[in-house]
């Protein structure tokens, strides 16, 4: 009677939860359900398992083509604007009456009379990359108002418009399928593959793939399992929209023993504090071993996880000896569709292979400082997740930390000392590690007590790497004392072949100028409109350094009546 009781209580609140989010989405609704005057195309949905994140909004598909007009879902006034070379690139935040604000990033330019705002402030603080928080009020704009051209800057592989809607006070993302058009969307969630994962004491995490069979267009059936002990479950699954190819992340998960549910996560809203925990909501080995992404349908026990529903037992189930379970999961997109994974399990002990653990057991609760030839490796407290035997060992000048099949809590930290008293040679070197194409990276290196410091928040291969080669500077569009007064823009190419641009400059007639970096293109780009030199001769000097302080000075000049 109490069970069936607490059963129906937990249900009638669960209801009420939904219903609530709903009406707080209709009554803080928009006038506008587009943010874009072309058919709605998604390409990543909310939610979605991005690299060390999870993804804040939608991508929204502009035919593969930049400067689509973007238009403010209502009225409010600009609230944040930032402009950078990574992540968002360049993006509007508007606040709104009813409590919401939109984001709309990776725009190619803001409409007029941001883009002057915005420039006012570089040319000030002789700076492209800025973040500008206007005073309330300061910015109006209407509802449908262009405030922007759709593009491709910052952290985007391709042109498209990230859209996301927050809630303004505290700042938690809302799903924007909510709000927006109707997008259409007839197709149910794919499901590749199957794993069941045994937590017991000699092997904390161990996997196992198993078979499933598709019974119709909705219900997959896996193979009869046997096992025992605490198991948890995941999925190689994606979602696609009617008109779309792109393999999206899946809105809702939900596990159900014996038609009961217990487990469930739906993406309605996320908290960015949630990112923290992204890499134990997959199989992180996985991932990094072969490129395949295992969906864990569970929550670690400190993980706010502001998705979920309900989390039985965090998500893990205790299979006893000689009992039979039965278990379904179901997989649900935003508009409905579902799909579904019938699993028999038996209780049975199996013969296991037993693995050895090799290596330094480092436990997420206590401080470890490992001492090598000239080296240091440091875990402080909660660097793990959980806690893992390390393969750490040196090889002359490389340390070998691992592979990088365990995810990082924190940053560890490396040190390696200084052999050398050339002051040149210790300012062009640098520690750096192999990423997954082998291939070496640069990581910035404190320099200090006759020693290389770093923080890295993976595992994996390092050594001691040079760049002496200066970065490389090049003119695109011009050469030198070349007329180009038809020319709307400036085009310079700039390159460095290992640690990275750190810094440029640019003067035209020795005043300061505003070039656009794009690193995806290796280009700098001046907008002739910014300033008008009444003089016909230019001179033009780019001050570039790398991240050693390799530098580079390109002096040149052209003529150009304005």
């Amino acid at each position: 009677m109490i069970k069936s009781f607490l059963k129906n209580k937990f249900l009638i609140l669960l209801t009420l939860f939904f219903i609530s989010f709903d009406s707080y989405c209709q009554t803080n609704s928009f006038k506008n359900s587009s943010p874009l005057n072309i058919p709605l195309i998604i390409s990543g949905t909310f939610g979605e398992l991005r690299a060390n994140h999870f993804h804040a909004g939608i991508d929204i598909k502009t035919n593969g083509k930049e400067g689509y007009q973007v238009i403010s879902l209502d009225e409010g006034y600009v609230d944040r604007i930032r402009v950078g070379t990574t992540g968002y690139g360049k993006a509007l935040y508007i606040k709104h009456p009813n409590g919401l604000t939109t984001v709309y990033a990776h725009l190619m330019k803001f409409s007029p009379k941001i883009e002057s705002f915005v420039k006012s402030a570089q040319y000030k603080k002789e700076t492209y990359e800025i973040q500008l928080f206007p005073k309330d009020l300061e910015i109006k704009v209407n509802a449908g108002e262009i405030i922007g051209l759709s593009g491709n800057t910052g952290g985007s592989s391709g042109p498209h418009l990230h859209f996301e809607i927050r809630n303004s006070k505290n700042q938690k993302t809302i799903n924007p399928l909510y709000y927006l058009d109707d997008i259409k969307d007839d197709r149910k969630p794919s499901i590749r593959s199957f794993y069941i994962f045994n937590n017991n004491d000699i092997h904390p995490e161990k996997m196992s793939k198993h078979q499933i069979k598709k019974i119709n267009d909705s219900v997959y059936r896996s193979e009869n399992v046997y096992t025992i002990g605490k198991i948890s479950f995941g999925l190689n699954m994606f979602d696609r929209q009617s008109l779309s190819y792109n393999r999206n992340g899946v809105y809702k998960t939900a596990i159900y023993k014996n038609d009961t549910l217990k487990f469930e996560y739906n993406f309605n809203e996320l908290d960015f504090e949630d990112s923290k925990f992204i890499n134990l909501l997959r199989d992180y080995k996985t991932k990094k071993e072969k490129g395949i992404t295992i969906q864990r349908i569970i929550k670690h026990p400190e993980s706010k996880k502001s998705f979920l529903s309900n989390e039985y037992n965090n998500g893990f189930f205790n299979i006893k000896n000689n009992k039979e379970y039965f278990f379904t999961l179901k997989i649900s997109d935003h508009k409905g569709n579902n799909s579904y994974v019938e699993i028999k399990i038996t209780g049975k002990k199996i013969i296991d292979n037993f693995i050895k653990t090799e290596g330094k057991l480092i436990k997420t609760d206590q401080d470890y400082s490992i001492k090598l030839k000239d080296k240091e490796v440091v875990f402080k407290k909660n660097t793990l997740f959980e806690n893992a035997y390390l393969n750490i060992k040196e090889r002359n000048d490389t340390l070998y930390i691992d592979k990088d099949i365990y995810p990082l809590r924190n940053p560890m930290e490396i040190s390696y000392e200084i052999n050398n008293d050339d002051s040149l040679l210790i300012r062009q070197s640098f520690i750096s590690r192999l990423n997954s194409k082998g291939k070496p990276t640069y990581i910035f290196t404190k320099k200090k007590d006759d020693k290389f410091h770093i923080k890295s928040s993976s595992l994996g291969i390092f050594f001691i790497a040079k760049d002496t080669l200066s970065p490389e500077i090049k003119p695109l569009n011009f050469y030198k004392g070349q007329w180009i007064s038809k020319l709307k823009y400036l085009k310079i190419k700039i390159s460095d072949d290992f640690s990275g641009i750190k810094k440029y400059r640019g003067y035209l007639n020795d005043k300061w100028i505003l070039f656009e970096y794009e690193p995806k293109r290796n280009t700098l780009t001046y907008d002739f409109s910014d300033i008008i030199f009444k003089k016909t001769k230019h001179n033009l000097k780019i001050y570039l350094e790398d991240n050693v302080g390799n530098k580079k000075v390109l002096k040149t000049m052209f003529y150009r009546k304005y």
